[in-house]
């Protein structure tokens, strides 16, 4: 392996899969979009013979169809005969079951304008010359990733690794070839003399690099001759990235703001708010508070811990419940009811943010000083994403948002190291569709891609939103 890079070069024969591109790739999307429909409140009842839920504009009625789970749509298309609300169904049903094929989710399109002409869903995608312009961009020759593969951070680098061949190996056709190549972004400090040596490759596409310092470094660059996908985020930009550009990754910031929203969709106002006091803590604690605060929430109370905080203590203080008097209650009184009355009441909701290790630890504590119904929201931070259930019984009632690919792994049983279990596994399975996908995103904004690590949609800024899925922690287990 020479010092500055290594390269794989990979020219697949696939006559030994079973599966087709479209069978694995449809089956696959198609349950990342059943996980994805259940983040949204949205009132079922009657559906899909309540003319209510067909009324309002074009937009509001295909988000609401995006939190619909393509079994229920499948269902409701069999208890309808109403010409307008089949033409929705049909669509939602097209948009999630060809999420990730582009091609055949093109020639569903066609087919179906073609049979509803005069539907108002038309307005959600082009005319039919460019549906087919996008059909026929042909996916990149040579995919070159820009990956730590030594070092401190090789572990994280070779989970992307494994998750892009893997998807990869699934999803092409027997008489298509490309060429993966991988530039090692431990061996070079100077990620713009990489990129441009992948360029020098004749790369047609470019993923990575990793981590944020060495996104910022590249995007200095400012002329981007292919579409290069980053695995992580700016910290400030203005305006928006340069041309060919594009920013993915596991964002804290996307699930704070979908944390907020749910809990707010659930009826929840008063809130507090448990995270680590450390930058990462501040920072996220920040962005939940001014999304919580925007839609009109109020966060009561805040408490930071760190790996030196007296978790008892600091519930305790941040519940108003005196340990000390409450022990001596304890003696007198064994009604648990009585006894949470010396607990503050003044919140309807709380958002832990904490690592596994840290929330087995606080959630006994809020249920040992009477926080028994209160509901307790999280984002991905709380799972490992490798199953422990005896562990993460004490996590039992967290409700939290989490990728899809994590969610369905929790199924399965593993170990730390194998890297189907990280979550940049996931990152990488998706990094091969936008790979060669990031022109269907534009063109079709409406149409989001149902992938490992969420619905992906494309903002103005060029950065990859994921929306994510919701589970509630039963039995140590998503």
């Amino acid at each position: 392996m020479a010092k500055n890079r290594f390269i794989i070069t990979l020219f697949i024969v696939f006559s030994i899969l079973q599966l087709t591109a479209c069978q694995t790739n449809g089956a696959l999307g198609a349950n990342n979009a059943n996980l994805a429909a259940g983040n949204h409140a949205v009132n079922l009842q009657g559906f899909p013979n309540n003319p209510e839920f067909f009324q309002g504009s074009t937009p509001v009625i295909w988000g609401n169809l995006q939190h619909v789970s393509l079994p229920q749509l499948n269902t409701a298309i069999q208890q309808t005969t109403n010409p307008n609300t089949l033409g929705w169904l049909s669509l939602a049903v097209i948009s999630k079951q060809y999420s990730t094929n582009t091609t055949e989710l093109i020639n569903q399109l066609i087919i179906w304008r073609a049979a509803n002409k005069d539907h108002p869903a038309n307005a959600l995608f082009p005319e039919n010359s460019v549906l087919t312009s996008i059909q026929n961009k042909a996916p990149p020759k040579h995919i070159v990733l820009l990956l730590p593969l030594q070092g401190a951070l090789r572990n994280s680098g070779q989970a992307v690794r494994d998750g892009f061949l893997n998807a990869y190996y699934e999803t092409r056709s027997a008489k298509e070839q490309q060429t993966i190549s991988f530039l090692d972004t431990s061996t070079s400090n100077d990620m713009i003399a990489l990129y441009q040596q992948a360029i020098a490759q004749h790369a047609d596409a470019v993923i990575g690099p990793l981590t944020k310092e060495q996104v910022q470094q590249l995007a200095a660059l400012n002329n981007f001759p292919v579409p290069t996908v980053a695995l992580n985020y700016t910290d400030v930009w203005f305006g928006s990235l340069p041309a060919n550009f594009y920013e993915f990754g596991l964002s804290p910031l996307d699930e704070t703001k979908q944390l907020a929203e749910k809990a707010h969709q659930t009826g929840h106002t008063r809130a507090l708010l448990i995270a680590p006091n450390n930058e990462w803590g501040s920072r996220v604690g920040k962005t939940l508070t001014a999304n919580w605060e925007a839609l009109g929430g109020s966060m009561v109370d805040t408490f930071y811990f760190n790996e030196e905080t007296d978790l008892n203590q600091g519930i305790a203080n941040l519940l108003h419940v005196d340990p000390e008097k409450d022990a001596t209650a304890m003696k007198k009184e064994n009604n648990k009811q009585v006894l949470s009355e010396q607990r503050r009441h003044d919140f309807d909701v709380i958002f832990l943010l904490a690592p596994p290790e840290s929330a087995r630890q606080i959630l006994p504590l809020l249920k040992y000083y009477y926080v028994e119904k209160t509901p307790v929201f999280s984002t991905s931070i709380i799972y490992s994403g490798t199953p422990a259930p005896e562990k993460d019984s004490d996590l039992n009632g967290v409700i939290f948002c989490d990728i899809p690919w994590t969610l369905q792994m929790a199924k399965s049983s593993g170990s730390k190291t194998d890297s189907r279990f990280d979550r940049l596994y996931a990152v990488g399975r998706d990094a091969y569709l936008l790979s060669s996908q990031i022109t269907r995103l534009t063109e079709l904004p409406n149409f989001p891609i149902y992938g490992a690590t969420g619905a992906l949609m494309l903002t103005p800024k060029q950065q990859i939103y994921r929306r994510l899925a919701w589970a509630e922690m039963r039995d140590g287990r998503p």
